[in-house]
């Protein structure tokens, strides 16, 4: 066999790719291996692994670069006939002709798997022709409707063998087979494809006059809808049918874009009027856009439902952009000039668009309703009532002969607005399983847990049921544990990884233990290491993480440490265990979302003190970062009553406002973690002598500095961040720090360590009285004002709503997080961040000056246009209270006055806003800076009219 591995080695450095070569010298090989057992074979695939590979070294860097195409053409037939499906790796540089070689000398049983796997980015490169010709020789007994799917939509493509020409594009390869039209071309309406993008291929060579006419998929199947090649009504009810099928955003718009090329007559609209209707459901806007254009088509025809239209457009005003509802209200027009008994139906179902914060929407519906409601009917009157409240001014005075009186309160102020908000209370106490049947039920679910505190109470309640435990419970645990074994293997998310880690080094216990030759969990063990020995052996490390102990575990793909502490707080875990140590963990918490009884928690650490035992140093910071800051006199008058020396020192340090640390300090880490909860802002004298306190103070309470983003050098700039925290320069302070605080292992993270809620809400239900370190990195990483990745809006929502779901008051950093949120391009984000405005101003948690600041600093950044923070106020913070609409005015008033000089685009639109709210709230301008600014921007004529009306109140 070495012999054999020195002569592929030989022979595939040294191929050069030609027809005569490929006969007298890939061939021959392959038959040879052939004449092998197939366990012989798979000796070769790590061998070929490494030679796909051409390792270089340059300067002390060492690299790799993907091998020549004669060599990856010769090793992958090689690989071919020693491999199995999932090692096929190579299957891409597999020409077609090499393909119909090989199969007559080997046919592998996994063939016709591998091709119909369109989950693979490492298929064969067949295209529809090929995979055809190989049904043809018998090779293929079926085609998967997803795998044509996936190839047809190349099939009207011809490669230009150019490097620069110019590919040209035939839809007559369409008609080559009958199969084709007959029954694949139907696979398109079924599964997600590249249709789009080829369709606009063709129609640019078209344009540019590559080709004589438009031969894209799209125009070719109208021309075959009317020469009989295809069926036109099965067509448009399968391209009708394709906005119900969860396809993804692109193609719904193709299809969407394909249903108006086919051009359907009023006889076909007419007769598809239920299924049009039907897609007024869908997600994406440009189906229900183009069916309302469609519709406003036959409006004016006698069969159009027009009942069924205004009732099933109701949905519509909700969820529906600007063009949508414009489109709506032409169709309403039409349908009152055909059935006039229809006027008041139209006019009270238009009145939902007093809802949306935009004039120009309210002006059209009063309009519509000033000019064909009538002024006696009680039930126009009473519903028009009721939208008083979300009325502009403007519009009150177009339906002044309806006779709406604008009210002076809006909404009633809000009952909780000012009132003291509880953080343990008894709707959200987390439950503790109650017995070993809750138990075992909980951990079985433990991938599975949506929240944070759901998988820590199920690893404390380990440490509870463990000695109650059998041989029959612990085989009712084995499906979780051949579960976490699988996630170690194959999952690259950390906090899973880690998560798994941990269940397998509890199983290691259980192991240990089981002495019988059918133990699962020895057989289990030995299972993984026989596949790591044999075939994945060509894997190498990916699969040895299967067999890492938890003290050995990192994240896969960074340097990131944010995730040690909860190691080793899961380490202790095991131990506690192994050494039948049924001790409570301090941290874990006790209610939602992750806050600890500071009465409880005095509690716990009684027991520690009872057995004169100390507790895990992770575990007693994470502790004291939990504790919930309230009830503070019980919790006293309690550790006064259980507690003495160290840990009742400790406990009233943190909880009364007046006592200042006191020696002995045998938990250093504690009293740190517990000044950062007291009195963040405070270097207290007593711990700066301490060995773990290393790094400097605003590094632990994520106090940090931002400066300004600077401007845009180059047009083609658009990652611009909104801080900067310089993280790598304390890589190599951190190698000299004492590792011992949560913090120390915040501040040296990794980006790809936190673009994910699953782990993100682990890290920040770690600090709920100050999450102000990872709000620094969240921002760092993630606030970009360019166009965000899908990971950036994930991670910025769930900060947001992590914040939203802790009772802290918000500093520096998390201001920065919100008002950078209200200006960000996601509106999901941007909702997520009205709330917490909301919500954090009725609660007294948010600076309103500095908001308003801070967003005034931003426009001025010329970071984001300013129209998405006007429209973000109009739809969520708007008229939610009396006290809400005070407080927003407040914060209009600072945010005006900071703007620049020069007008930037989109403030008439949030001076109209201020107008309003200064007219709901009986109030003037009055703030000197406002009005020289009035009197600057009424030079410019777009502005003159609102400017006029603000100095006028």
């Amino acid at each position: 066999m070495e012999e054999l591995k020195k002569e592929l080695e030989k022979l595939s450095k040294a191929y050069v790719d030609t027809p005569e070569n490929e006969e007298k010298i890939l061939i021959p090989f392959v038959k040879r291996l052939l004449e092998l057992p197939m366990k012989e074979r798979r000796k070769l695939l790590p061998v070929i692994r490494d030679l796909q590979w051409i390792k270089s070294k340059f300067a002390g860097f060492s690299s790799e670069t993907t091998c020549s195409a004669a060599r990856a053409h010769f090793l992958s037939a090689v690989q071919f006939v020693c491999a199995n499906k999932r090692e096929m790796d190579m299957a891409y540089h597999v020409k077609f002709d090499m393909l119909c070689k090989l199969l007559p000398l080997y046919y592998p049983t996994w063939l016709m798997d591998f091709i119909n796997d369109d989950k693979t980015w490492f298929n064969f490169n067949l295209n529809y022709e090929q995979l055809m010709q190989l049904m043809d020789m018998g090779y293929l007994k079926e085609i998967a409707p997803s795998r044509i799917a996936h190839v047809l939509p190349w099939i009207t493509r011809i490669r230009n063998k150019e490097p620069k020409g110019n590919d040209t594009f035939n839809s007559e390869l369409l008609l080559k087979r009958d199969i084709t039209l007959k029954e694949h071309i139907w696979t398109i309406f079924e599964y997600e494809s590249s249709i789009g993008y080829q369709d606009n291929c063709a129609k640019e060579a078209y344009k540019k006059g590559v080709t004589a006419r438009d031969e894209s998929i799209s125009a070719a199947l109208y021309r075959f809808s009317l020469d009989g090649h295809l069926d036109r009504e099965r067509l448009l009810k399968a391209t009708l049918a394709t906005f119900h099928r969860s396809f993804k955003k692109d193609m719904a718009g193709w299809f969407a874009g394909f249903f108006e090329t086919l051009q359907p007559t009023t006889g076909e609209l007419l007769s598809l009027q239920e299924e049009m209707m039907q897609i007024f459901t869908s997600s994406y806007t440009k189906p229900v856009n183009v069916m309302l254009q469609q519709l406003k088509n036959i409006a004016s025809e006698e069969g159009f439902r027009y009942q069924e239209f205004i009732e099933r457009a109701t949905t519509l005003f909700f969820s529906s952009p600007k063009n949508s509802l414009l489109t709506i209200y032409a169709l309403f027009e039409k349908i009152v000039a055909q059935h006039p008994e229809m006027k008041e139906p139209c006019c009270i179902t238009l009145c939902q668009l007093f809802l949306k914060k935009d004039e120009s929407l309210q002006k059209k519906a009063a309009n519509f309703i000033s000019k064909y409601g009538d002024v006696s009917s009680s039930n126009l009157q009473e519903t028009l009532q009721s939208y008083q409240p979300e009325m502009f001014q403007s519009v009150h005075a177009i339906l002044s002969s309806f006779k709406p009186q604008p009210t002076e309160e809006p909404h009633e102020p809000d009952a909780s607005v000012g009132e003291t908000v509880h953080i343990c209370r008894e709707d959200n106490p987390i439950p503790f399983p109650a017995n070993k049947e809750d138990f075992l039920f909980q951990l079985s679910r433990l991938f599975d847990m949506e929240e944070s505190w759901e998988i820590e109470t199920t690893i404390a309640a380990i440490i509870a049921f463990h000695p109650q435990l059998d041989k029959e419970d612990l085989n009712r645990m084995e499906p979780v544990f051949q579960r976490a074994a699988t996630i170690v293997a194959n999952s690259w998310e950390p906090y899973e990884d880690l998560l798994a880690t941990f269940l397998l080094e509890y199983q290691r216990l259980w192991a240990q233990k089981d002495t019988s030759n059918t133990g699962f969990l020895r057989n289990m063990f030995t299972r993984l290491e026989e596949r790591l020995k044999g075939i994945d052996e060509n894997r190498g490390a990916y699969d040895e993480r299967s067999f890492k102990r938890l003290a050995d575990w990192k994240p896969g793909y960074s340097n990131a440490t944010c995730f040690t502490p909860i190691k080793h707080l899961w380490l202790n875990v095991i131990r506690k265990i192994k050494g039948g140590n049924a001790f409570p963990l301090l941290s874990t918490p006790t209610h939602t979302p992750a806050y600890v009884q500071a009465t409880e928690l005095v509690r716990r650490l009684a027991v520690y003190q009872k057995a004169e035992t100390k507790p895990c140093p992770w575990d007693f910071q994470l502790a004291i970062a939990r504790c919930a800051m309230e009830d503070k006199e019980e919790a006293i008058a309690t550790a006064r009553q259980l507690l003495q020396d160290e840990y009742l020192h400790l406990s009233l340090f943190l909880l009364d406002e007046n006592t200042l640390p006191e020696p002995p300090y045998n938990h250093p880490t504690a009293w740190v973690a517990a000044g950062l909860v007291k009195a963040p802002e405070t270097e207290f004298e007593a711990f700066k002598s301490f060995a773990c306190n290393t790094l400097p103070h605003n590094y632990l309470t994520g106090d940090y500095e931002w400066k300004e983003v600077k401007p845009k050098e180059k047009s083609y700039e658009t990652d611009r961040r909104l801080l900067q925290l310089e993280f790598y320069k304390w890589h190599t302070y951190a190698e000299c720090n004492s590792h011992q605080l949560w913090q120390e292992h915040l501040i040296i993270n990794s980006k790809y360590n936190m673009d994910d809620s699953r782990y993100m809400e682990p890290l920040l239900c770690c600090f709920p009285n100050r999450p102000e370190p990872l709000i620094a990195q969240i921002i760092t990483c993630y606030m970009t004002f360019g166009t965000p990745q899908e990971d950036s809006k994930r991670t910025l929502a769930c900060a947001l709503r992590m914040l939203l779901s802790f009772h802290c008051p918000l500093k520096e950093m998390s201001l920065l997080l919100l008002s950078g949120s209200l200006l960000f391009v996601d509106k999901t984000v941007r909702s997520y961040a009205a709330e917490l405005w909301v919500e954090g101003i009725s609660t007294g948690r948010i600076n309103n000056h500095r908001v308003g600041e801070i967003l005034a600093r931003l426009i001025q950044m010329e970071l984001a246009p300013l129209k998405r923070f006007t429209t973000q106020v109009y739809e969520s913070m708007y008229k939610r209270s009396t006290f809400h609409n005070q407080q927003l005015e407040a914060l209009l008033t600072e945010f005006i006055g900071g703007l620049p000089d020069k007008p930037v685009t989109g403030l008439k639109q949030l001076l109209e806003l201020y107008l309003e709210l200064l007219t709901i709230n009986h109030s003037k301008v009055t703030d000197e800076q406002i009005l020289q600014r009035l009197q600057e921007w009424g030079t410019n004529s777009n502005l003159k009219k609102v400017t006029t009306s603000l100095n006028n109140l």
